[in-house]
């Protein structure tokens, strides 16, 4: 089996289409999206005139066999995440006003309306959103494959905490054992190519460089979305445990 694996769209509708023209190409028997179709920053992105977080939700539902929830997709349904490291949100989070929430998380937790644009969802789209998972298993032919929008424990990317040394990675590692998962892929930290948390390193793969999985591997695909860095998506071979990440 391929798989196609994506995440980070941002309501970029005209990358996503790009994306899937091109995972088409691939052959690839599934789509996953790891989460953040929602989540259009006004004063980071620049195709405004062409955003729509309600068409790219369609698409999504008509083509993944999993989708994720991220962080910005959260916030779009006023959902608390199940697991929040570091920080305990109050019963009452979404009925505070910004500046009490600004005051409370004391910069811990992410706060989006100083600049992200609404995506404008129907009742429908939010009840689809509701029964998104924060995390997931992939049953493959070998092994099963854990599938988030970040790292545990920060595994929606609510937290404003970002992974980058390799002991900062060895939760995940025991939550992927925890979860009987041989590796894993997250998005959220929108690096060009592939990063990769393996055995005590950090790996980094360029475009169109093939990698073979091994046993608790953290796999950083790239983002659908534009930005300065590249855009892209990244293919899984469960045949011969491979990753290959491919631009947009």
């Amino acid at each position: 089996m391929r798989y196609a694996i994506i995440a980070d769209i941002h309501e970029d509708i005209v990358n996503l289409r790009l994306a899937l023209k091109k995972i088409e190409k691939q052959h690839c028997n599934e789509v996953i999206c790891l989460g953040d179709i929602s989540g259009y920053s006004a004063s980071h992105n620049h195709y405004s005139n062409t955003r729509n977080a309600r068409e790219c939700l369609k698409i999504l539902r008509e083509n993944c066999k999993i989708i994720i929830a991220g962080n910005h997709d959260l916030h779009a349904i006023r959902k608390i995440p199940g697991i929040s490291p570091g920080f305990c949100y109050p019963e009452n989070w979404y009925d505070m006003d910004y500046q009490e929430r600004f005051t409370f998380s004391n910069g811990k937790v992410w706060l989006y309306e100083n600049d992200e644009l609404n995506p404008l969802y129907t009742k429908a789209d939010i009840e689809f959103l509701k029964t998104l998972p924060e995390f997931d298993v992939l049953a493959v032919k070998q092994h099963n494959i854990l599938l988030s929008h970040y790292i545990y424990p920060n595994l929606t990317g609510a937290s404003c905490e970002f992974f980058t040394a390799p002991h900062e990675l060895e939760q995940h590692a025991s939550f992927i054992t925890e979860k009987n998962c041989f590796a894993s892929f997250a998005g959220h930290r929108h690096y060009s190519g592939l990063f990769i948390a393996s055995n005590h390193h950090i790996v980094k793969k360029r475009y169109y460089r093939t990698y073979t999985l091994k046993r608790n591997d953290c796999i950083l695909v790239p983002p659908v979305s534009v930005n300065q860095i590249g855009n892209g998506f990244c293919i899984f071979d469960s045949e011969d445990f491979t990753v290959e990440a491919k631009r947009i």
